[in-house]
Protein backbone atom coordinates (compact mmCIF):
# COMPACT_ATOMS: atom_id res chain seq x y z
CA UNK A 1 0.00 0.00 0.00
CA UNK A 2 1.28 3.89 -1.01
CA UNK A 3 0.08 6.48 1.32
CA UNK A 4 -2.05 8.77 -0.92
CA UNK A 5 -0.30 11.74 -0.23
CA UNK A 6 2.87 10.15 -1.69
CA UNK A 7 0.10 8.95 -4.80
CA UNK A 8 -1.28 12.32 -5.55
CA UNK A 9 2.11 14.31 -4.81
CA UNK A 10 3.55 12.69 -7.65
CA UNK A 11 0.71 12.37 -10.06
CA UNK A 12 0.50 16.83 -9.67
CA UNK A 13 4.47 16.70 -9.79
CA UNK A 14 4.26 14.96 -13.60
CA UNK A 15 1.59 16.97 -14.52
CA UNK A 16 3.34 20.38 -13.92
CA UNK A 17 6.29 18.52 -15.39
CA UNK A 18 3.53 18.43 -18.66
CA UNK A 19 2.44 21.87 -17.99
CA UNK A 20 6.19 23.16 -17.86
CA UNK A 21 7.05 21.42 -21.06
CA UNK A 22 4.24 22.94 -22.85
CA UNK A 23 5.02 26.51 -21.57
CA UNK A 24 8.72 26.11 -22.62
CA UNK A 25 7.41 24.81 -26.20
CA UNK A 26 5.07 27.78 -26.57
CA UNK A 27 7.39 30.60 -25.17
CA UNK A 28 11.02 28.88 -26.55
CA UNK A 29 10.06 27.62 -29.97
CA UNK A 30 13.96 27.82 -31.34
CA UNK A 31 15.22 25.67 -28.97
CA UNK A 32 13.81 22.55 -30.65
CA UNK A 33 13.21 23.89 -34.12
CA UNK A 34 15.78 21.76 -35.32
CA UNK A 35 14.60 18.28 -34.07
CA UNK A 36 11.32 19.06 -34.67
CA UNK A 37 10.58 16.19 -36.78
CA UNK A 38 11.71 13.86 -33.59
CA UNK A 39 9.32 15.75 -31.67
CA UNK A 40 6.70 15.43 -33.85
CA UNK A 41 7.29 11.54 -34.47
CA UNK A 42 7.27 10.84 -30.74
CA UNK A 43 3.82 13.18 -29.76
CA UNK A 44 2.44 10.72 -32.18
CA UNK A 45 2.11 8.23 -29.45
CA UNK A 46 -0.83 9.72 -27.97
CA UNK A 47 -1.95 7.42 -29.68
CA UNK A 48 -0.76 4.93 -26.68
CA UNK A 49 -3.02 5.23 -24.28
CA UNK A 50 -3.88 4.19 -21.13
CA UNK A 51 -5.02 0.92 -22.70
CA UNK A 52 -1.41 0.62 -23.26
CA UNK A 53 -0.59 -0.04 -19.74
CA UNK A 54 -3.52 -2.37 -18.88
CA UNK A 55 -6.04 -3.05 -21.59
CA UNK A 56 -3.06 -4.93 -23.92
CA UNK A 57 -1.62 -6.87 -21.06
CA UNK A 58 -5.44 -8.70 -20.39
CA UNK A 59 -5.79 -9.12 -24.64
CA UNK A 60 -1.83 -10.75 -24.37
CA UNK A 61 -3.14 -12.99 -21.52
CA UNK A 62 -6.39 -14.01 -23.26
CA UNK A 63 -4.98 -14.39 -26.66
CA UNK A 64 -1.01 -15.21 -26.19
CA UNK A 65 -0.21 -12.35 -29.08
CA UNK A 66 2.94 -10.56 -28.17
CA UNK A 67 2.01 -7.68 -30.09
CA UNK A 68 -1.37 -6.09 -30.09
CA UNK A 69 -3.00 -6.37 -33.40
CA UNK A 70 -4.23 -2.36 -33.74
CA UNK A 71 -0.36 -1.69 -33.24
CA UNK A 72 0.37 -3.87 -36.52
CA UNK A 73 -2.32 -1.91 -38.17
CA UNK A 74 -0.90 1.45 -37.31
CA UNK A 75 2.60 0.13 -38.05
CA UNK A 76 1.60 -0.98 -41.22
CA UNK A 77 0.23 2.02 -42.43
CA UNK A 78 2.99 3.97 -41.26
CA UNK A 79 5.01 1.62 -43.13
CA UNK A 80 3.43 1.47 -46.70
CA UNK A 81 0.80 4.22 -46.46
CA UNK A 82 2.89 7.25 -45.37
CA UNK A 83 2.37 8.64 -48.91
CA UNK A 84 -1.31 8.97 -48.16
CA UNK A 85 -0.73 10.25 -44.57
CA UNK A 86 1.45 13.29 -46.34
CA UNK A 87 -1.48 13.34 -49.19
CA UNK A 88 -3.77 14.43 -45.73
CA UNK A 89 -1.29 16.45 -44.09
CA UNK A 90 -1.10 18.41 -47.21
CA UNK A 91 -4.93 18.73 -47.57
CA UNK A 92 -5.03 19.99 -44.22
CA UNK A 93 -2.73 22.85 -44.65
CA UNK A 94 -4.19 23.78 -48.11
CA UNK A 95 -7.75 24.15 -46.87
CA UNK A 96 -6.66 25.34 -43.14
CA UNK A 97 -8.29 22.83 -41.88
CA UNK A 98 -8.11 22.45 -38.06
CA UNK A 99 -10.53 19.23 -37.43
CA UNK A 100 -11.31 16.17 -39.31
CA UNK A 101 -14.82 17.38 -39.85
CA UNK A 102 -13.34 20.33 -41.55
CA UNK A 103 -11.77 17.96 -44.06
CA UNK A 104 -14.21 15.73 -44.37
CA UNK A 105 -17.02 18.86 -45.27
CA UNK A 106 -14.28 20.20 -47.62
CA UNK A 107 -14.10 17.07 -49.24
CA UNK A 108 -17.64 16.56 -50.28
CA UNK A 109 -19.09 19.69 -50.84
CA UNK A 110 -18.23 21.94 -47.92
CA UNK A 111 -21.54 20.71 -46.32
CA UNK A 112 -22.08 22.46 -43.06
CA UNK A 113 -24.98 19.47 -42.26
CA UNK A 114 -21.86 17.03 -43.15
CA UNK A 115 -19.31 18.58 -40.80
CA UNK A 116 -22.01 18.83 -38.02
CA UNK A 117 -22.69 15.13 -38.46
CA UNK A 118 -18.78 14.01 -38.38
CA UNK A 119 -18.88 16.14 -35.09
CA UNK A 120 -21.90 14.22 -33.66
CA UNK A 121 -20.51 10.79 -34.47
CA UNK A 122 -16.93 11.83 -32.81
CA UNK A 123 -18.80 12.89 -29.61
CA UNK A 124 -20.51 10.31 -29.71
CA UNK A 125 -17.61 8.17 -30.27
CA UNK A 126 -14.94 8.99 -28.31
CA UNK A 127 -16.82 10.47 -25.00
CA UNK A 128 -16.38 6.34 -23.95
CA UNK A 129 -13.02 6.54 -25.05
CA UNK A 130 -12.49 9.09 -22.30
CA UNK A 131 -14.85 7.41 -20.15
CA UNK A 132 -11.83 4.10 -20.56
CA UNK A 133 -9.00 6.35 -19.74
CA UNK A 134 -11.01 7.89 -16.53
CA UNK A 135 -11.54 4.01 -15.13
CA UNK A 136 -8.14 3.53 -15.88
CA UNK A 137 -6.61 5.70 -13.86
CA UNK A 138 -9.41 5.65 -10.86
CA UNK A 139 -8.73 1.55 -11.01
CA UNK A 140 -4.76 2.28 -10.84
CA UNK A 141 -5.01 4.80 -7.83
CA UNK A 142 -7.64 2.21 -6.02
CA UNK A 143 -4.70 -0.67 -6.52
CA UNK A 144 -2.06 1.48 -5.27
CA UNK A 145 -4.22 3.08 -2.09
CA UNK A 146 -5.83 -0.10 -2.39
CA UNK A 147 -9.82 1.24 -2.09
CA UNK A 148 -12.40 -1.60 -2.90
CA UNK A 149 -15.26 0.72 -2.78
CA UNK A 150 -17.42 -0.76 -6.43
CA UNK A 151 -19.67 2.24 -6.55
CA UNK A 152 -18.59 5.04 -4.62
CA UNK A 153 -20.92 7.77 -3.83
CA UNK A 154 -20.29 10.84 -6.58
CA UNK A 155 -18.48 13.10 -4.42
CA UNK A 156 -16.12 9.71 -3.27
CA UNK A 157 -15.48 9.34 -6.55
CA UNK A 158 -11.78 9.36 -7.41
CA UNK A 159 -12.67 9.10 -11.32
CA UNK A 160 -14.55 12.50 -10.60
CA UNK A 161 -11.41 14.36 -9.20
CA UNK A 162 -9.22 12.79 -12.23
CA UNK A 163 -11.84 14.12 -14.84
CA UNK A 164 -11.70 17.52 -13.11
CA UNK A 165 -8.09 18.03 -13.06
CA UNK A 166 -7.39 16.40 -16.35
CA UNK A 167 -10.62 19.23 -17.44
CA UNK A 168 -8.28 21.67 -15.94
CA UNK A 169 -5.12 20.37 -17.54
CA UNK A 170 -7.15 20.80 -20.91
CA UNK A 171 -8.36 23.81 -20.26
CA UNK A 172 -4.84 25.36 -18.93
CA UNK A 173 -2.54 24.40 -21.88
CA UNK A 174 -4.93 22.92 -24.67
CA UNK A 175 -6.90 25.73 -24.85
CA UNK A 176 -4.25 28.62 -25.06
CA UNK A 177 -4.47 30.05 -28.28
CA UNK A 178 -8.46 31.22 -29.79
CA UNK A 179 -6.69 30.96 -33.44
CA UNK A 180 -7.57 27.08 -34.16
CA UNK A 181 -4.72 26.47 -37.49
CA UNK A 182 -2.37 27.72 -34.95
CA UNK A 183 0.17 25.16 -34.17
CA UNK A 184 0.61 24.46 -30.89
CA UNK A 185 4.28 24.17 -30.32
CA UNK A 186 3.77 23.24 -26.52
CA UNK A 187 1.23 20.49 -26.67
CA UNK A 188 3.33 19.00 -29.42
CA UNK A 189 6.10 19.39 -27.27
CA UNK A 190 4.51 17.74 -23.72
CA UNK A 191 3.26 14.73 -25.38
CA UNK A 192 6.56 13.97 -26.79
CA UNK A 193 7.92 14.42 -23.30
CA UNK A 194 5.02 11.93 -22.09
CA UNK A 195 5.78 9.57 -24.22
CA UNK A 196 9.60 9.10 -23.71
CA UNK A 197 8.03 8.78 -20.13
CA UNK A 198 5.41 6.32 -21.37
CA UNK A 199 7.96 4.02 -22.95
CA UNK A 200 10.54 4.23 -20.22
CA UNK A 201 7.95 3.13 -17.51
CA UNK A 202 6.88 0.18 -19.83
CA UNK A 203 10.58 -1.08 -20.11
CA UNK A 204 11.42 -0.83 -16.56
CA UNK A 205 8.53 -2.99 -16.12
CA UNK A 206 9.76 -4.98 -18.91
CA UNK A 207 12.97 -5.11 -16.87
CA UNK A 208 11.31 -6.55 -13.28
CA UNK A 209 9.61 -9.60 -15.60
CA UNK A 210 13.35 -10.58 -17.35
CA UNK A 211 15.13 -10.01 -14.46
CA UNK A 212 13.48 -9.33 -11.64
CA UNK A 213 10.65 -11.82 -11.32
CA UNK A 214 11.60 -15.64 -11.24
CA UNK A 215 8.20 -17.41 -13.05
CA UNK A 216 7.70 -21.20 -12.24
CA UNK A 217 9.02 -23.49 -14.57
CA UNK A 218 6.11 -25.30 -14.98
CA UNK A 219 4.24 -22.78 -15.19
CA UNK A 220 1.62 -23.11 -18.73
CA UNK A 221 1.93 -20.27 -21.31
CA UNK A 222 -1.46 -18.64 -21.84
CA UNK A 223 -3.92 -20.60 -24.19
CA UNK A 224 -5.13 -19.37 -27.08
CA UNK A 225 -9.35 -19.92 -26.88
CA UNK A 226 -10.50 -21.15 -29.93
CA UNK A 227 -10.93 -19.41 -32.69
CA UNK A 228 -8.96 -16.29 -31.00
CA UNK A 229 -7.07 -15.39 -33.74
CA UNK A 230 -10.09 -15.17 -35.77
CA UNK A 231 -10.85 -10.79 -34.96
CA UNK A 232 -6.97 -10.37 -35.83
CA UNK A 233 -7.46 -9.39 -39.28
CA UNK A 234 -10.37 -6.79 -38.49
CA UNK A 235 -8.17 -5.51 -34.99
CA UNK A 236 -5.61 -4.75 -37.70
CA UNK A 237 -7.81 -2.72 -40.02
CA UNK A 238 -9.11 -0.69 -37.00
CA UNK A 239 -5.67 -0.57 -36.33
CA UNK A 240 -5.00 1.21 -39.55
CA UNK A 241 -8.54 3.39 -39.53
CA UNK A 242 -7.46 5.14 -36.38
CA UNK A 243 -4.66 6.71 -37.61
CA UNK A 244 -6.46 8.92 -39.70
CA UNK A 245 -10.41 9.04 -38.01
CA UNK A 246 -9.98 9.31 -34.37
CA UNK A 247 -10.06 12.77 -33.68
CA UNK A 248 -6.83 13.15 -31.19
CA UNK A 249 -4.87 11.28 -33.86
CA UNK A 250 -5.73 13.31 -36.56
CA UNK A 251 -5.09 16.48 -34.67
CA UNK A 252 -1.70 15.20 -33.43
CA UNK A 253 -0.93 13.66 -36.55
CA UNK A 254 -2.39 15.83 -39.17
CA UNK A 255 -3.45 18.95 -37.56
CA UNK A 256 -0.21 19.56 -35.92
CA UNK A 257 2.33 18.77 -38.64
CA UNK A 258 3.88 21.95 -39.76
CA UNK A 259 5.88 19.93 -42.41
CA UNK A 260 4.80 16.99 -44.24
CA UNK A 261 8.42 16.09 -44.16
CA UNK A 262 7.86 15.11 -41.01
CA UNK A 263 6.16 12.49 -41.94
CA UNK A 264 8.75 10.70 -43.57
CA UNK A 265 10.40 10.84 -39.79
CA UNK A 266 7.45 9.03 -38.79
CA UNK A 267 7.30 6.53 -41.10
CA UNK A 268 10.04 5.00 -39.09
CA UNK A 269 10.50 6.49 -35.61
CA UNK A 270 6.61 5.58 -34.65
CA UNK A 271 6.88 2.37 -35.94
CA UNK A 272 9.78 1.95 -33.51
CA UNK A 273 8.23 3.14 -30.53
CA UNK A 274 5.30 1.19 -30.41
CA UNK A 275 7.43 -2.24 -31.04
CA UNK A 276 9.76 -1.53 -28.11
CA UNK A 277 6.64 -0.63 -25.74
CA UNK A 278 4.82 -3.67 -26.91
CA UNK A 279 8.17 -5.50 -25.64
CA UNK A 280 6.99 -5.80 -22.69
CA UNK A 281 3.25 -6.89 -22.95
CA UNK A 282 3.19 -10.62 -23.58
CA UNK A 283 5.77 -11.83 -20.52
CA UNK A 284 4.06 -9.26 -18.48
CA UNK A 285 0.57 -11.05 -19.06
CA UNK A 286 2.51 -14.76 -18.18
CA UNK A 287 3.92 -13.55 -15.25
CA UNK A 288 0.80 -12.31 -13.78
CA UNK A 289 -1.28 -15.17 -14.95
CA UNK A 290 1.59 -17.23 -13.25
CA UNK A 291 2.25 -15.16 -9.92
CA UNK A 292 -1.12 -13.88 -9.78
CA UNK A 293 -4.10 -14.97 -11.20
CA UNK A 294 -4.27 -17.95 -8.47
CA UNK A 295 -4.58 -15.17 -6.22
CA UNK A 296 -7.62 -13.29 -8.36
CA UNK A 297 -6.15 -10.26 -9.87
CA UNK A 298 -7.66 -9.25 -13.18
CA UNK A 299 -4.93 -8.35 -15.78
CA UNK A 300 -5.67 -5.62 -15.96
CA UNK A 301 -3.96 -4.89 -12.57
CA UNK A 302 -0.51 -7.16 -13.46
CA UNK A 303 1.50 -3.82 -13.95
CA UNK A 304 0.57 -2.41 -10.87
CA UNK A 305 -0.16 -5.70 -8.92
CA UNK A 306 3.56 -7.73 -9.84
CA UNK A 307 5.99 -4.55 -8.73
CA UNK A 308 4.03 -4.34 -5.42
CA UNK A 309 4.30 -8.25 -4.94
CA UNK A 310 7.50 -8.14 -5.56
CA UNK A 311 8.41 -5.29 -3.12
CA UNK A 312 8.85 -2.49 -6.00
CA UNK A 313 6.77 0.09 -4.79
CA UNK A 314 8.36 2.73 -6.13
CA UNK A 315 7.94 1.30 -9.74
CA UNK A 316 4.43 0.21 -9.28
CA UNK A 317 4.26 4.37 -8.74
CA UNK A 318 5.94 4.74 -12.00
CA UNK A 319 3.51 2.17 -13.95
CA UNK A 320 0.96 4.43 -12.60
CA UNK A 321 2.54 7.49 -13.58
CA UNK A 322 2.71 6.00 -16.70
CA UNK A 323 -1.13 4.91 -16.98
CA UNK A 324 -1.87 8.67 -15.98
CA UNK A 325 0.23 10.03 -18.33
CA UNK A 326 -0.90 7.93 -21.23
CA UNK A 327 -4.39 8.98 -20.47
CA UNK A 328 -3.96 12.68 -19.67
CA UNK A 329 -2.26 13.24 -23.26
CA UNK A 330 -5.44 11.09 -24.69
CA UNK A 331 -7.45 13.35 -22.74
CA UNK A 332 -6.19 16.58 -23.85
CA UNK A 333 -5.75 15.95 -27.34
CA UNK A 334 -9.01 14.60 -27.63
CA UNK A 335 -11.11 17.12 -25.68
CA UNK A 336 -9.41 20.12 -27.75
CA UNK A 337 -10.34 18.19 -30.98
CA UNK A 338 -13.55 17.88 -29.96
CA UNK A 339 -13.93 21.44 -28.24
CA UNK A 340 -12.52 22.71 -32.04
CA UNK A 341 -15.32 20.84 -33.68
CA UNK A 342 -18.29 21.54 -31.69
CA UNK A 343 -17.14 25.00 -31.48
CA UNK A 344 -16.63 25.65 -35.28
CA UNK A 345 -19.71 22.80 -36.21
CA UNK A 346 -22.65 23.14 -33.61
CA UNK A 347 -22.43 26.39 -31.93
CA UNK A 348 -21.11 29.20 -34.26
CA UNK A 349 -23.66 27.94 -36.72
CA UNK A 350 -26.21 27.85 -34.21
CA UNK A 351 -25.38 31.85 -33.25
CA UNK A 352 -25.35 33.31 -36.78
CA UNK A 353 -28.94 31.64 -37.57
CA UNK A 354 -29.78 32.89 -33.84
CA UNK A 355 -27.98 36.22 -34.47
CA UNK A 356 -26.34 36.07 -31.22
CA UNK A 357 -23.04 38.24 -31.28
CA UNK A 358 -23.76 40.42 -34.56
CA UNK A 359 -23.24 43.45 -32.18
CA UNK A 360 -20.31 42.37 -30.88
CA UNK A 361 -17.28 44.23 -31.77
CA UNK A 362 -13.46 44.37 -30.74
CA UNK A 363 -11.25 41.41 -29.75
CA UNK A 364 -13.55 38.16 -29.56
CA UNK A 365 -10.09 35.46 -28.54
CA UNK A 366 -11.13 35.58 -25.04
CA UNK A 367 -14.97 34.61 -25.62
CA UNK A 368 -13.81 31.82 -27.82
CA UNK A 369 -11.19 30.94 -25.67
CA UNK A 370 -13.84 30.54 -22.99
CA UNK A 371 -16.68 28.95 -25.06
CA UNK A 372 -13.48 26.20 -25.90
CA UNK A 373 -13.08 25.32 -22.28
CA UNK A 374 -16.42 25.09 -21.34
CA UNK A 375 -16.78 22.54 -24.05
CA UNK A 376 -13.82 20.93 -22.39
CA UNK A 377 -15.40 20.71 -19.40
CA UNK A 378 -18.53 19.44 -20.56
CA UNK A 379 -16.94 16.39 -22.56
CA UNK A 380 -15.05 15.67 -19.77
CA UNK A 381 -17.52 15.31 -16.83
CA UNK A 382 -20.02 13.82 -19.88
CA UNK A 383 -17.30 10.67 -19.86
CA UNK A 384 -17.52 11.01 -16.31
CA UNK A 385 -20.67 10.34 -16.12
CA UNK A 386 -20.86 7.65 -18.94
CA UNK A 387 -17.77 6.29 -16.63
CA UNK A 388 -20.59 5.86 -13.65
CA UNK A 389 -22.95 4.12 -16.03
CA UNK A 390 -20.73 1.36 -16.99
CA UNK A 391 -19.06 0.95 -13.62
CA UNK A 392 -19.67 -2.92 -13.48
CA UNK A 393 -18.69 -3.31 -17.30
CA UNK A 394 -16.32 -5.96 -18.82
CA UNK A 395 -12.42 -5.47 -18.88
CA UNK A 396 -10.68 -2.60 -20.37
CA UNK A 397 -9.77 -4.76 -23.76
CA UNK A 398 -13.17 -5.35 -24.43
CA UNK A 399 -14.39 -1.91 -23.91
CA UNK A 400 -11.56 -0.77 -26.04
CA UNK A 401 -12.54 -2.91 -28.99
CA UNK A 402 -16.38 -2.28 -28.90
CA UNK A 403 -15.45 1.74 -29.24
CA UNK A 404 -13.26 1.12 -32.04
CA UNK A 405 -15.53 -1.02 -33.79
CA UNK A 406 -18.23 1.39 -32.96
CA UNK A 407 -16.58 4.72 -33.85
CA UNK A 408 -14.57 3.82 -37.36
CA UNK A 409 -17.59 1.92 -38.60
CA UNK A 410 -19.83 5.33 -38.08
CA UNK A 411 -16.97 7.59 -39.75
CA UNK A 412 -16.30 5.65 -43.08
CA UNK A 413 -20.39 4.63 -43.43
CA UNK A 414 -20.85 8.65 -43.48
CA UNK A 415 -18.02 9.29 -45.87
CA UNK A 416 -19.27 6.53 -48.71
CA UNK A 417 -22.83 7.19 -48.47
CA UNK A 418 -21.90 10.63 -49.33
CA UNK A 419 -19.31 10.09 -52.07
CA UNK A 420 -21.67 7.56 -53.64
CA UNK A 421 -24.07 10.56 -54.10
CA UNK A 422 -26.73 9.51 -51.55
CA UNK A 423 -27.87 12.46 -50.12
CA UNK A 424 -30.30 10.61 -47.20
CA UNK A 425 -28.12 8.24 -45.05
CA UNK A 426 -28.88 4.88 -45.47
CA UNK A 427 -30.05 3.03 -42.77
CA UNK A 428 -27.20 -0.06 -42.15
CA UNK A 429 -29.42 -2.62 -40.15
CA UNK A 430 -26.90 -4.95 -40.28
CA UNK A 431 -24.50 -2.39 -38.54
CA UNK A 432 -27.57 -1.06 -36.15
CA UNK A 433 -27.81 -4.66 -34.78
CA UNK A 434 -24.07 -5.31 -34.27
CA UNK A 435 -24.09 -1.56 -32.22
CA UNK A 436 -27.56 -3.11 -29.89
CA UNK A 437 -25.50 -6.46 -29.68
CA UNK A 438 -22.05 -5.22 -28.41
CA UNK A 439 -23.69 -3.14 -26.02
CA UNK A 440 -25.93 -5.77 -24.80
CA UNK A 441 -22.76 -8.07 -24.68
CA UNK A 442 -21.59 -5.67 -21.89
CA UNK A 443 -24.77 -5.57 -19.82
CA UNK A 444 -25.04 -9.40 -20.03
CA UNK A 445 -21.80 -9.62 -18.70
CA UNK A 446 -22.95 -7.84 -14.99
CA UNK A 447 -22.33 -11.60 -14.14
CA UNK A 448 -19.05 -11.49 -14.11
CA UNK A 449 -18.47 -8.46 -11.90
CA UNK A 450 -17.35 -10.59 -9.35
CA UNK A 451 -14.19 -11.85 -11.43
CA UNK A 452 -13.84 -9.10 -14.22
CA UNK A 453 -13.71 -5.93 -11.27
CA UNK A 454 -11.40 -3.13 -11.80
CA UNK A 455 -11.43 -2.87 -7.78
CA UNK A 456 -10.14 -5.99 -5.84
CA UNK A 457 -12.76 -6.93 -3.79
CA UNK A 458 -14.05 -9.86 -0.76
CA UNK A 459 -11.92 -12.92 -0.47
CA UNK A 460 -9.41 -12.17 -3.49
CA UNK A 461 -8.58 -8.82 -2.30
CA UNK A 462 -7.71 -10.19 1.14
CA UNK A 463 -5.33 -12.64 -0.02
CA UNK A 464 -3.34 -10.07 -2.48
CA UNK A 465 -3.06 -8.42 0.41
CA UNK A 466 -1.81 -10.99 2.76
CA UNK A 467 0.73 -11.57 -0.03
CA UNK A 468 2.03 -7.84 -0.48
CA UNK A 469 2.19 -8.15 3.51
CA UNK A 470 4.32 -11.55 3.62
CA UNK A 471 6.81 -9.30 1.17
CA UNK A 472 7.17 -6.17 3.55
Amino acid sequence: MLPDLRILGAGLLWLGLLFGAAVLGDRRPKIFARHWALIYSMSLAVYCTSWTFYGTVTQASRSGWWLPPTFVGTILIYLFGFGLLMRLVAIARAHNSSSLADLVAIRLGRSPAIAALVTAIAVIGIVPYIALQLKSVAMSYGMLARRQELMAPAWQDSALWVALAMALFAMLFGARRASATAHNRGLVLAMAFESLFKLAAMLALGLLVWFGITVPADAASPVPPPGGSAGFTTLIMLGAFAVFTLPHQFHAGVVECRDPEHVRTARWLFPLYMLLIALPILPLARAGDALLAPLGVPSDLYVLALPLANGHGTLALVAFLGGLSAATSMVVVATLALSLMIGNHWIAPLRVRAGWGRAAVGDLRGEVLLQRRLIILAVVLLAWAYSRVLVASDALAEIQHLHMVRYVHDDTHVVFDHQHGDAELVADVEHEARDVLGLLLIHARHHFVEQQQFWLAGERTRKFHALLQAVG
